[in-house]
């Protein structure tokens, strides 16, 4: 039976291997509260009206533009947060907040990448490298001979400076002797009331305490250190080379110093973190330097935790300083997270200016600048915010700056050692 031209075609009851799946629609209702979907978001609840099965690519976009409103918020947040200070937080109160990301998540973002930047380029190795620059000379050679002429000459140099301390001691002494009492009853021709007599025990105070540190504190264990160096290497070829570094290594360890009593003033029932217990152990500066790395990277990891924690107390002070305006505490806290933003934000570029400029003058020069604007940029944003005179705003930013700098950020900064000194 033949089938008419205009008859219409049957779909395959299979559908080829080949072909994708279709994109999964948005839902009509709501999923989130049931409500009538209008278009692209909920009328209830608001919730966006997208495809409830994503792939990877299109969950991420929207995460970053979530987190970081890559849809233009943080745009048109950083160009009046950055050249117009104070402009964020009187379009916030004003009730203009659509077009600006929320102030606390512009906080977090600022804050995130400053101590990424931090943790990133890493400053606290250079520390480590100047408290172990002791160490630095472990990959250079030098001959026996001339490293025993070295050690004879440093043995020397601290017989020297023992005889010439016990010489000044004598002569102090005598000199004490001459205007001073030998005995009950007995008085000094030229009186008691001698000019610098005082000066003079003090200092023969200061002679003793070197001459019994030259004795009996750590000139003798240097003296023997040198001595078993010396030894050593007399049993070696004069010509021979040697890495002074290893031998200075090997000499501490068996000839170590006294430990550092380190425990940032903890009390005894706290917990050690492992950094201070290693500094405590430690027994040589290499070891040492290594161990105060490792606990300022953990204080540095701390101050983000620590930051967030004192930013309510900058909000009180604001509260206290403009107790007389009628404002809640939750819009001083605005005007809190948005300067501070500018803070971290800052700090930021003089992290990458330090970090990548290879020590450069000019980058110093304009990290200078840049902190020196922070105070300046404080002072216009309370005068925008706040309305008050240049002379009453000043006075109050004095006020402000002197609490919150030299009493709350010294408390945080205490805070983030401690931090460190428990946890690690």
């Amino acid at each position: 039976m033949a089938v008419p031209d205009d008859a219409p075609t049957l779909p395959s009851p299979v559908a080829p291997l080949t072909q994708e799946p279709e994109e999964e629609a948005p839902p009509v209702v709501c999923p989130n509260c049931g409500g009538d979907v209008v278009v692209d978001y909920c009328a209830r609840c608001g919730q966006e009206n997208a495809p409830l099965r994503q792939p990877v690519h299109r969950f991420v976009g929207e995460s970053l533009v979530e987190y970081f409103g890559v849809d233009g918020r943080l745009w048109n947040s950083l160009v009046p947060l950055l050249f117009r200070p104070g402009r964020l937080t009187q379009e916030y109160l004003a009730g203009r907040r659509v077009r600006y990301l929320r102030p606390l998540r512009l906080y977090l973002t600022a804050t995130l990448l400053f101590f990424f930047l931090l943790a990133a380029l890493d400053p606290v190795s250079k520390l480590g490298e100047f408290m172990g620059q002791g160490d630095a000379e472990a990959d250079t050679t030098v001959a026996v001979a001339d490293r025993i002429a070295a050690l004879d000459s440093a043995l020397a140099a601290l017989q020297l400076e023992e005889v010439r301390q016990m010489q000044l001691a004598d002569s102090l002494r005598e000199v004490l002797a001459a205007f001073k009492p030998e005995g009950p009853g007995v008085t000094s021709g030229l009186g008691e009331d001698v000019p610098g007599l005082e000066a003079t025990e003090e200092a023969l105070a200061e002679v003793e305490e070197e001459l019994a540190d030259l004795r009996e504190g750590t000139a003798p264990r240097r003296r023997r250190r040198l001595a078993w160096e010396r030894d050593l290497l007399a049993t070696w070829p004069p010509d021979s080379l040697i890495r002074a570094g290893d031998l200075d290594r090997a000499a501490e360890l068996i000839f170590p110093g006294p430990r550092p009593d380190i425990n940032v003033g903890l009390p005894s029932w706290l917990p050690r973190s492992e950094a201070v217990e290693r500094m405590q152990t430690a027994r040589t500066g290499n070891e040492v330097a290594s161990a105060a790395a490792d606990f300022g990277r953990a204080a540095l990891g701390q101050m983000p935790t620590v930051m967030f924690l004192l930013l309510p107390f900058f909000a009180l002070l604001l509260k206290l300083v403009y107790v007389r305006r009628d404002w809640y505490y939750s819009e001083h806290l605005v005007f809190a997270l948005h300067t501070h933003a500018f803070a971290f934000l800052v700090f930021a570029l003089v992290a990458v200016l330090l970090g990548f400029s290879g020590g450069a003058a000019w980058a110093g020069t304009a990290a200078q600048v840049l902190l020196v604007l922070l105070p300046v940029y404080f002072f216009v944003a309370q005068k925008r915010v706040y309305g008050q005179g240049w002379v009453k705003t000043g006075l109050k930013a004095l006020v402000l700056g002197w609490l919150y700098g030299f009493a709350v950020l010294a408390l945080g900064l205490t805070l983030a050692i401690v931090l460190a000194a428990i946890l690690g």
